[in-house]
């Protein structure tokens, strides 16, 4: 096991504001992701996975666990934090990683060959002489990502690591991160928060979701859909056609809610999708956008 806390209690008497979550486990192998709107703890769960904020609560790293005699200077080596806003670099990419890397104990006879092998593995190689100001912000966090790698983390904690980056650098760079489990031949887990919640259900094993500093729901994605008695989709009509969309939820006494231009309707488990959409077209009614949420923690924003 890399990482286990139970009674995780944080609080902020000043804001009145406290973060409370029964259970935290980071297997082996694994990628967990922490969502919920802004505000309701993720940065201040991920800041105690870190060891970066002091919190009452059990915890136990890379199977021993914490009291007052850990030595927390080695607890931390083996941990990698990038904090949503990256301090930025001086000098030139490749200076900064071979600092990095003597100062983890690299043997200098080494030190070239060693980043190679971490840069050609994230793709960096053709950017390692330029500067911070010459990469883009996708970039800069994925030269990020290669400088904590250089001390073979076995926990890598990442706070909002998609934050302003376009849909295909996000993409790869969690495809980087899929990569580092597979191939890396050292036992690592992943904990990230994120907005970008189909993103991180994607590539994720595991789900936290946090409404105002409590866990509200824990566990596999799929077990969403097990633990509601009802199918839950997320649709878009064409302007004109909403108030259409309304009258016909209302007669048929289907449950909604919208949020914004998007529609969220509940229907029983034992109809069909797609019987619900047909009714839709039948309807004379354009649907511009059609999903099902049910195993999304998307649904549980609307709770």
């Amino acid at each position: 096991m890399i990482y286990h806390a139970t009674n995780i209690l944080k609080q902020y008497p000043r804001s009145n504001f406290s973060l409370n979550v029964p259970a935290v486990e980071l297997k082996e192998g694994s990628i967990v992701g922490v969502v919920g709107e802004n505000g309701n703890g993720k940065t201040t769960l991920l800041n105690i996975i870190a060891g970066e904020l002091a919190s009452e609560g059990e915890f136990t790293y890379f199977d021993n666990a914490i009291s007052s005699d850990t030595d927390w200077t080695e607890i931390k080596s083996k941990i990698a934090f990038i904090p949503q806003r990256i301090p930025r670099w001086y000098g030139s990419l490749i200076q900064n990683l071979k600092l990095k890397a003597a100062l983890d104990g690299i043997p200098a006879s080494t030190i070239n060959e060693y980043l190679d092998e971490i840069l050609e593995f994230l793709g960096l190689m053709d950017y390692k002489h330029l500067k911070w100001t010459e990469i883009s912000t996708g970039y800069r966090l994925r030269f990020e990502l290669a400088r904590m790698l250089i001390g073979k983390p076995n926990l890598l904690v990442l706070d909002e690591p998609l934050a302003n980056l376009d849909i295909n650098t996000q993409q790869k760079f969690l495809s980087d991160l899929k990569n580092i489990l597979r191939d890396k031949n050292y036992s690592t887990a992943v904990i990230l928060s994120s907005q970008q919640l189909h993103e991180i259900e994607t590539v994720s094993d595991q789900m936290i979701f946090l409404r105002k500093g409590s866990s509200v729901f824990s566990g596999a994605v799929n077990d969403l859909e097990s633990s509601n008695a009802k199918l839950v989709f997320e649709l878009q009509v064409e302007t004109e056609d909403k108030p259409k969309l309304i009258e016909f939820l209302k007669r048929k006494e289907i449950d909604y809610g919208s949020t914004g231009e998007y529609i969220h309707v509940s229907i029983n488990k034992t109809d069909s999708s797609n019987d619900f959409l047909k009714e839709l077209l039948n309807e004379n009614i354009t649907v511009k956008y059609y999903r099902n949420i049910s195993k999304s923690t998307k649904r549980l924003f609307n709770q």
